[in-house]
Parts: structure tokens; sequence; C-alpha cells
């Protein structure tokens, strides 16, 4: 005799940020993967062959700000500034202070008999020094300029953004600016980083903001170049076809009496839900209500079956 289990299973939704729809964010994976790549470039050269170290990027993934609260953000953030654009980074402590170790001697995570790094429930309360934070300054300043770089060697691969890209070939190398305030970074995107250090199995997080002016270029690039096969002096049919699109929002039953009786100022009460999409009097989709910028916007489209 078989038992089954009757308990359901729940599927978890992934909500829709309307501002994304139509871009390809299903691509960003290329992008993470190769910053990833460029991270670990960094470290190999700069840290690991010089000083002995083992820190490798295990991890690399990409969001929308709005998913953090900053007034909560126990992160030290340092802001930077390339032209108009506004970038941001911050480093786990207990990462910089193995940094810092690997590169004055202070402190070592091999040998017990040298100084150890202070313990975790410690950072919190120990006062930050002068020389972490010109660390993490000039540590942020180069991974930032890598970031900047992928951008822009994606946008040369891109054939369709080629003569485009060239007008941002020579952007201002990111230069330390202040203290990032948590209002400076609304509608940013935040790349997240995963560092571990093998010899003292020390794991830890890099993260940068990414201003909505590169995220524009960088999606740009990303999106893949639409081919075109129609005869010179020729439009495409998409292009000329067009179609009435209807969103019926509301539908009230009413009965004739309280029809005629309604008056100038009266209200109805009504509440929203789901929308039904129509080309003439075809129900085709049902879609959900977003406001965005004030705006009604329609999402998350379902076929009618």
């Amino acid at each position: 005799m078989t038992r089954t289990d009757a308990t359901p299973r729940l599927r978890t939704h992934q909500a829709l940020d309307p501002r994304t729809l139509g871009r390809p964010v299903h691509l960003l994976g290329r992008f993470t993967e190769r910053v990833r790549r460029e991270l670990n470039g960094i470290f190999q050269a700069k840290i690991n062959r010089r000083y002995g170290a083992h820190f490798e990027i295990t991890q690399v993934s990409l969001e929308r700000a709005m998913h953090v609260r900053f007034a909560e953000d126990p992160r030290r953030w340092l802001a930077f500034e390339a032209g108009e654009h506004s970038m941001a980074f911050a480093i786990d402590r207990s990462i910089l202070l193995c940094l810092l170790g690997y590169r004055y001697g202070g402190i070592s995570f091999s040998d017990p008999a040298a100084p150890q790094a202070p313990a975790a429930d410690d950072l919190a309360t120990a006062p930050e020094t002068a020389t972490e934070e010109r660390l993490a300054g000039s540590l942020g300043r180069q991974l930032l300029a890598s970031i900047c770089a992928s951008i822009e060697a994606l946008e040369a691969d891109n054939s369709a953004l080629r003569p485009a890209a060239r007008q941002h070939t020579q952007h201002n190398e990111p230069t330390p600016a202040s203290r990032l305030t948590p209002t400076a970074m609304k509608d940013a995107w935040i790349l997240s980083a995963n560092i571990l250090e093998h010899d003292s199995r020390l794991e830890g997080k890099l993260w940068f903001q990414i201003d909505e002016a590169w995220m524009t270029r960088l999606l740009r690039a990303l999106a893949p170049a639409r081919r075109r096969t129609a005869l010179p002096g020729t439009v495409a049919l998409p292009a000329h076809l067009r179609l009435t699109l209807t969103a019926r929002l509301i539908e009230k039953p009413i009965t004739l009496g309280a029809l005629l009786d309604l008056r100038v100022g009266d209200v109805i009460p009504a509440t929203l839900g789901s929308a039904d999409v129509l080309i003439d009097d075809s129900r085709l989709f049902t879609a959900s209500l977003a406001e965005h910028k004030g705006k009604l916007c329609l999402t998350s489209f379902e076929d009618m079956e």
C-alpha cells in the first residue's frame, strides 16, 4: 500500500516590476557572469598573486534597489561620481580587514600565533580607521571601473549599437564623492558579489550601486539585434496593421430603477480587480492593474482559454 501526500504544493510567483516589462532582464545572467570573471581577474592580479591570498568571487546577482530597506541598511556605502552619473560601493568589514591583513601583514588568518581579525560581534562597535576607508575607496574605484568597462564591452559586441557606443567610450573614471545617503539610492540597481577567501574560509559580500543611466545602457546592449528581411521600400506587416485594444476595467450590474434614480454627484461604489482585454468584441486576455507615475498600466497578461 502506497501512501500519498495530499498536502497541496504552494507555488511561489515573482512579482513583476512594470518598469522592466519589455526589457531583456532575462539576459542579465550574461552580464553577471562576465562581471564575475572580470572581478576574479582583478583579485587574482592585484591581491592573490601579490600577497599570496586566495580570494574568489563565487556568485554575482543583480536586482533593483527598491527591494532593499536603506533606512535599516547597516552597510557603509561609499559614493562615487563619474561625470553626471553616480555609483556606490560597499564591502563586508570582515573581508576588508582580511584584505588589510594580507596587504600590511598586521592580521593573519593562517598563523595562529599572529594577531587575528576582530570577531564579528566587535565589528559593529569598533571605530572605522582612515586606512580602512582609503582601501575601500581604492578598491571600489577599481571594481566599479571594471563594471563600467564590462557594460561598454557589451555595447561594442552589439552590432546594432556600435555607432552609438562610440559616444560613450570615453567615460570618466569613478572618483570618491562622499558617504552615500539612503535617499540617494532610489531607483538604482544593486549588484551583489559573494566573495570567499579559501585559506581563512572567510565568506562575505561586495555591493555595487548602478544608476538608471548605466542600467539603460546595459539593457540596450543585451537586447538582441532585430533582423529585417523585408524588401527595400516595403513596410513590415506589424508596422501598418493596426488593432484597437480595449481594457474593460469595471463591470457593475445595476437595476433599471437605480439607473433612472441617478443624479449629478451620485457615487457608484466599485472595486478594481483584473481587467478584461479585448480586440473588437473578442476577449483575448486578462491583465492585472498597476500604477506607475500616477497612471494605470496593464501587466501580467494571461491568455483566455
